[in-house]
């Protein structure tokens, strides 16, 4: 892994990885994923993903650094400061709301424009299993 001076836990998100802003000794900030062991396969996946969304400038965390750790699969990827979208967008107009809306739409265009692999689950069943 990479090396840091600090780590802070982040209690969010829908998914069951460990989530922490790590610093470095340059003062640069990171979000670390830590999942378990058995999900290797599919979070590599993931990073190998990332990389694809990246490549056509799809504002993301950068993926930086994927392995393995004694607590299981770790990825590394470049911090993005900001506010959670569900607790700002109240705060906006209407027309800021239906804006950023339609940036939504055109980000969500060119990550569909990823061709998934053919070995790829089907939708409904990973949507389904991730709202269980």
């Amino acid at each position: 892994m990479l090396n840091y001076i600090s780590k802070e836990l982040i209690d969010k998100g829908w998914s069951g990885d460990q989530k922490y802003c790590i610093t470095d000794e340059n003062g640069t900030r990171c979000l670390l994923r830590i999942s378990d062991a058995a999900s290797y396969d599919r979070k590599k996946f993931e990073f190998i993903m990332m990389k694809r969304a990246a490549s056509l400038k799809i504002p993301i965390c950068l993926p930086i650094k994927f392995g393995t750790c004694k607590e299981g699969v770790y990825s590394v990827q470049s911090w993005i400061d900001g506010e959670d979208a569900e607790q700002s967008i109240s705060g906006c107009s209407e027309t800021e709301q239906y804006a950023y809306g339609l940036e939504a739409g055109r980000i969500l265009r060119k990550i569909h424009s990823i061709l998934a692999s053919a070995a790829q689950e089907d939708w409904d069943k990973r949507f389904n299993r991730k709202m269980d």
